[in-house]
This record gives C-alpha cells, structure tokens and sequence, in this order.
C-alpha cells in the first residue's frame, strides 16, 4: 500500500453523527408527525430545513425556546417529557468505533466537532460511554458555529493550540470535509469503519 506523505499530524478530530453513532430522524418524524397529526414533510421542514434548526445547532435559541416554538407552528401542546423522547430516541452507537478511538488515542489526543444541539447531546452523553475516549469536545451549539463554516474549525483549532496542518479530520459528509480543508486540515471523508482504518494507515496513523 502506497503511503500518504502527511506532516506530523498531532491531533485526530472526529465528527459525532453517523460516524461514532448513526441516527435515524425519519424515526422522529413519524412519532411527531402522529403526535402532532400533521404531515411528515411538514415536520421535516420545520425541524431539518427551518431557521429554527440551525439556530438551535448553534446555540441561538434555547431547548425551551425550542420545544415551544414546535408546539406553536403545529399548535398542539405536547409534555416536554414525550418531546425530549421523541427527539432524542434516534441514535446507536457504531460498532467497533469505540475499540478504534480506545486504540487511537494512545497515540493522540482525539477532539470533536459536530453540528449538535443542546438535547441530543446531552442525551449522547448521558446514554454512550464513545465520548470517554475525548479530551476535548465541540459540539456546535457552544462554539456557536456550524460545519462548514470556516469559523468552527478555526475556532476549535485555536482552542486546541494546533496549525491545520498539525490535525487529521473524519467527516461522513462531503461538504463539512471540503470545509476542513478549506481551513487547512487533513480530511478524511468517513464511508465505514473498515475504510476508515486503511485510510489511517495509507497516511501513517498509528494505532489504527
């Protein structure tokens, strides 16, 4: 196998969603959808193609402010509780990627950066030990950024204290890896995780 010359790359930064855990929104979409008896689309669009999606992922709004602006568009109250469920019942863990991050981060340190909001994080948190392996996280809704933006891999390598150059990225979506590159980053665009360790070892990765 012909290897990828890469310089001394210090850092591995993973993304979150359907790399470490899948999810599943449809899955959402049909349980609100009955609960608010409205149509799939019209869920669809207000939770995955509104402003009020991506103001959330980047921390504009609260999940309160969240949570009533739904019951407002679809004007049905629904318990928070039954809310908080729905939204959040949609992810599993990817398997083998926790044995990777185990091996890789005796290597290095290993960051995050996902376009999250404040309740499937926390509920990632809570329900998947895959996070343990991070010394550090950046979930969008605290950087206040999203992928691609230039500003949330920016912001997060100023944090971390590293050059673009000095970090690799894995990202399942191809616009978010564009971006990474754009600010200088190695990129590696996630399809599985048995690609994905021959792409680690093609550019010298160790512990993969």
């Amino acid at each position: 196998m012909k290897k990828i010359k890469n310089p001394d790359i210090k850092a591995v930064i993973f993304d979150l969603g359907n790399v470490l855990v899948n999810y599943d929104v449809q899955k959402a979409a049909r349980r609100f959808s009955k609960a608010f008896g409205i149509s799939r689309f019209a869920v669809w669009k207000h939770f995955f193609l509104s402003g009020y999606e991506q103001a959330y992922t980047r921390g504009e709004i609260s999940t309160p402010e969240f949570f009533r602006a739904a019951c407002r568009q679809f004007n049905k109250p629904l318990s928070y509780k039954l809310f908080k469920y729905y939204w959040n019942d949609i992810f599993w863990e990817n398997p083998g990627m926790d044995a990777l991050l185990a091996r890789l981060k005796e290597h290095y340190p290993l960051y995050l950066i996902s376009n999250t909001n404040a309740m499937h994080f926390t509920h990632i948190k809570k329900e998947f030990k895959i996070l343990r392996h991070f010394k550090r996280k950046f979930p969008s809704h605290e950087v206040k950024a999203r992928k691609p933006e230039l500003r949330i891999y920016r912001r997060v390598l100023k944090k971390i204290g590293l050059r673009p150059e000095e970090t690799i990225f894995i990202d399942d979506m191809k616009s978010f890896i564009r971006g990474a590159r754009r600010a200088g980053m190695n990129a590696i665009r996630f399809r599985n995780r048995i690609q994905l360790i021959k792409d680690f070892r093609k550019r010298g990765i160790r512990g993969a």
